[in-house]
Parts: structure tokens; C-alpha cells; sequence
């Protein structure tokens, strides 16, 4: 039995690109149909969570008060 030798030539799963054809079945395999719908929408749902975490400001987030003087001032009065 030969060593284990690393595909490198592999992609990452990230990098890849699938594509679909249509086979017409009869009857249509569901289970097939759902799964890949499934697996869809938590793709993309994934990746705008992503986005949106991205673009908001993290909960620990305190400006500068030498860039932001007017919310400096407001947050020493309350």
C-alpha cells in the first residue's frame, strides 16, 4: 500500500462553482428537489447574516472623543 499523497490540485470548497441540469424524471426525485432547495437558502441566508454583522458597529464600540466632541459631550451629561 503507497503513502498518502495530498491533492493539492484540489479546489477549495469555497472556490468551487456547481451547476445543474435538468433531467426529467418521472416521477420527480423530491427528496433531491428539498435537499438542494435547503441547501440553498441556508447558504444564503449565512451569507447575509455575514454581511449584516459586518456592517454593524460591534457591541464594545465607543467613538473617540477627539472625533466625535458632540457625543463625548452628551454622554458626561446623562
Amino acid at each position: 500500500m503507497g503513502a498518502y499523497v495530498k491533492k493539492t490540485a484540489r479546489r477549495a470548497y469555497e472556490e468551487r462553482s456547481f451547476s445543474v441540469r435538468a433531467v426529467h424524471r418521472d416521477p420527480p426525485d423530491l427528496h433531491k428537489l428539498a435537499e438542494a432547495l435547503i441547501r440553498l437558502t441556508l447558504q444564503e441566508t449565512g451569507r447575509t447574516r455575514a454581511d449584516r454583522r459586518a456592517a454593524e458597529a460591534p457591541e464594545t464600540y465607543r467613538p473617540d472623543p477627539a472625533t466625535f466632541p458632540i457625543l463625548a459631550v452628551s454622554e458626561g451629561a446623562g
